[in-house]
């Protein structure tokens, strides 16, 4: 794991996140791009793997929303996806490819974790 840190705090509010972006950097210090991405139909940093390459484990998803049993976008991944986003993320940083890079400190992680 990198120790390349971002250059601020962690924003609190989604308002304080947006106003950073273009400050933040990856995991080998250089500046963050975002891009709009065409599979999973969103704008994500380009070091990011895209939402279509981490299928959710429990609704099958590869857009950038996860769905209901209902078949209706959920608001928010499942903790499944989130974590295996995560998983793909740190491999990704494990050989080398460039990732964001984490808040300078412990901060709680971006998806709530189940305990145990």
């Amino acid at each position: 794991m990198s120790d390349v840190r971002q250059p601020m705090p962690r924003p609190r509010t989604v308002g304080e996140y947006v106003a950073a972006r273009s400050q933040m950097i990856d995991t080998h210090g250089e500046p963050l791009r975002l891009a709009y991405c065409a599979s999973c139909a969103r704008e994500h940093f380009t070091v990011e793997p895209c939402a279509a390459e981490a299928a959710c484990p429990r609704c099958a998803s590869t857009s950038s929303r996860c769905r209901r049993p209902s078949g209706h976008e959920a608001d928010a991944w499942h903790v499944e996806r989130a974590a295996a986003f995560e998983q793909l993320c740190a491999a990704r940083e494990a050989a080398g490819l460039p990732q964001v890079a984490r808040w300078p400190e412990n901060a709680p992680a971006l998806f709530p974790w189940p305990a145990g």
